[in-house]
């Protein structure tokens, strides 16, 4: 018998997540934020600098001779390379968190099922490879469309156009098709405790469409969030910020933010008032486009004994 998924229950997946389990959604967003907060820790003196010197919105920017700014520049550059690299182990953590709170149904972790042990390195190994591979093929078809396209702008010539334009969209929905198959690689590797790179892609093994609609599916659901805190941000300029029309005025702009910045009792406040829900939304902004793969996933690899980081205790 085929096995087959639902794309509503994986589309439902995050949102049982987010709001059945809050506190282990809030512990993926806070990990999530964690390193964030090194880079803006490190932008505050650097844009104190700037606005003291002019330079925040100088067309030109600082002086060319202005070590002074440079250095606190070079510095805000290290710590800012620092958080990118932990920001990276932090999605690590979280993406293959999400997958194993999935896997294991209604059954609870202490530690959000945040690990570090094998199945974090396989969905690392995955993710660069698919990353690497996807990437190659998009610059690779970009070369074509952009060659292509030049014969066409040089010459004139239709067909150039037309096979540009072909050429592009094909590269889009071959990608976008298989993209669902790709996203299963992970979720599988964590369920057989290894890494599953053929045993992933035979799991969507005559599902692509399905899988292809579930990530329209999810894509739907992003814009809608998307227009939701579009609103929520004009309305909150509206409010708080005298209307969007305030942040025309650049050198209100610059002493509002010098203010903060120099006194910064407000905004920490308001940060740590905002951190809960802040949180909870980024910790479903990580499971929206993972657990329902891993929901995908569940459904079409036959069931195995608990592996991994979550396998039992040898008993003697």
């Amino acid at each position: 018998m085929r096995r087959r998924f639902s794309i509503g229950e994986a589309v439902g997946e995050p949102l049982r997540l987010a709001f059945k389990r809050p506190l282990m959604t809030m512990a993926w967003g806070l990990l999530s934020i964690l390193p964030g907060f090194i880079t803006f820790a490190a932008m505050g003196p650097l844009l104190i600098e700037l606005i003291q010197n002019g330079d925040l919105m100088a067309n030109g920017g600082p002086a060319a001779d202005d070590f002074s700014t440079f250095n606190q520049f070079m510095i805000f550059q290290a710590w800012s390379g620092l958080a990118n690299i932990l920001g990276l182990l932090a999605y690590l953590l979280v993406t293959t968190a999400v997958i194993r709170a999935v896997l294991a149904g209604r059954r609870r972790d202490g530690a959000a099922f945040v690990r570090l042990s094998k199945d974090e390195f396989y969905v690392a190994v995955i993710g660069l490879a698919i990353g690497v591979g996807v990437t190659f093929v998009v610059i690779l078809g970009g070369l074509l469309v952009a060659i292509f396209g030049g014969i066409a702008v040089g010459t004139g010539e239709a067909w150039s156009m037309l096979a540009a334009l072909g050429l592009g969209t094909a590269l889009f929905l071959a990608v976008a098709l298989i993209w669902g198959r790709l996203a299963l690689i992970a979720p599988v590797s964590v369920i057989t405790g290894e890494l599953a790179f053929a045993a992933g892609w035979r799991a969507g093994r005559g599902q692509t469409g399905r899988l292809f609609l579930l990530m329209l599916a999810l894509i739907g659901v992003s814009i809608l969030i998307g227009i939701g805190f579009l609103i929520l941000f004009v309305l909150t300029a509206i409010v708080f910020g005298g209307g969007l029309e305030a942040w025309a005025d650049e050198a209100a702009v610059e002493a509002w933010m010098l203010a903060q910045l120099e006194n910064p009792g407000l905004l920490l406040g308001i940060g740590a008032v905002a951190l809960i829900p802040l949180s909870w939304f980024q910790g479903f902004s990580a499971a929206l486009w993972t657990a329902p793969y891993a929901v995908a996933a569940r459904g079409l690899t036959p069931p195995t004994a608990p592996v991994g980081a979550d396998a039992p205790e040898p008993t003697v």
